[in-house]
């Protein structure tokens, strides 16, 4: 089943009197490109998400953001350090009278010394990973959706190379029937009166054909397509094998525009050509 690389999903978990949102957005991308941007992670909880994100996703430029979202009249909730607060207090004032010295208390400590959240309200390392999972989820899903709308538009462009291998098989037997009688036809006007060997000439006419001949050529690339139809089936990550397939079918084109200069030929091969690089765009979004 073949998946695109483009997905996103968004997830909201409770986290006490807030929620917590993840957002995951993936883009094509040679290999496995993680950011995380938003809480300052444990390199323990890091690492599992880099580890659950990778086994879901398996490639792709992805990037997880994560926010903390407080209820209206809930935001800011805090909690006085009363303990703290008085042994600080007491240490001051034991200053000013053993010696004399006048100390403010913002002078030497700030509101994150003597205030912090309501417990309710700390991230739960449980309820990102929730979250997680549920945004890589609809990622995946995603993924699954547009890969079939992609794989159909693959099938229907490969459907189309074939028919142009036909066509172009077809081609090649007509030029080269016009090839012997043009090779016939030179050779008749140079030598003139001059008798021919007809042996001799059937046989420079047939090496100079065997030059020119593309059935290897057309074999592989119909070789090629067929395996690239199967891979279309698989349910393993295909697009790095379709992409090796297409630059050997590229390759094959190439040297049949190169054997010959049929004018017919030459225009087929300019639309294999285009064909083959319309499946290799779509090949690249493809896990």
């Amino acid at each position: 089943m073949i998946k695109s690389m483009t997905g996103y999903g968004r997830s909201t978990v409770k986290n006490g009197s807030g929620q917590i949102s993840v957002t995951v957005r993936a883009v094509n991308s040679r290999y496995f490109d993680l950011k995380i941007r938003g809480f300052d992670l444990d390199p323990a909880l890091d690492l599992d998400i880099r580890n659950r994100t990778q086994e879901i996703l398996k490639r792709g430029s992805i990037q997880l953001v994560f926010e903390m979202n407080h209820n209206s009249g809930t935001e800011g909730l805090l909690q006085l350090n009363k303990s703290r607060y008085e042994a600080i207090e007491s240490l001051l004032q034991t200053i000013q009278v053993e010696y004399g010295r006048h100390i403010e208390l913002s002078e030497i400590v700030s509101l994150r010394d003597l205030f912090s959240e309501n417990d309710q309200d700390k991230i739960q390392p449980k309820n990102i990973l929730k979250g997680l999972n549920d945004a890589l989820g609809q990622a995946d899903e995603m993924r699954s959706t547009e890969g079939k709308t992609i794989q159909k538009s693959m099938e229907d462009q490969l459907k189309s190379f074939c028919e142009k291998i036909d066509k172009l098989e077809q081609q090649v037997k007509k030029a080269g029937k016009l090839r012997k009688e043009k090779y016939q036809k030179k050779i008749s006007d140079l030598l003139e009166t001059v008798p021919v060997d007809e042996t001799r000439l059937a046989q420079e006419i047939a090496i100079l054909s065997e030059k020119a001949d593309i059935t290897e050529e057309i074999l592989r690339c119909r070789s090629h397509m067929e395996q690239y139809l199967s891979f279309l089936q698989e349910i393993e990550p295909v697009g790095k094998r379709l992409n090796f397939l297409l630059q050997e079918t590229h390759r094959e084109i190439n040297t049949i525009g190169a054997k010959n200069s049929d004018m017919t030929l030459t225009n087929l091969v300019i639309e294999l050509k285009n064909d083959t690089e319309k499946l290799r765009e779509q090949a690249q979004n493809i896990l």
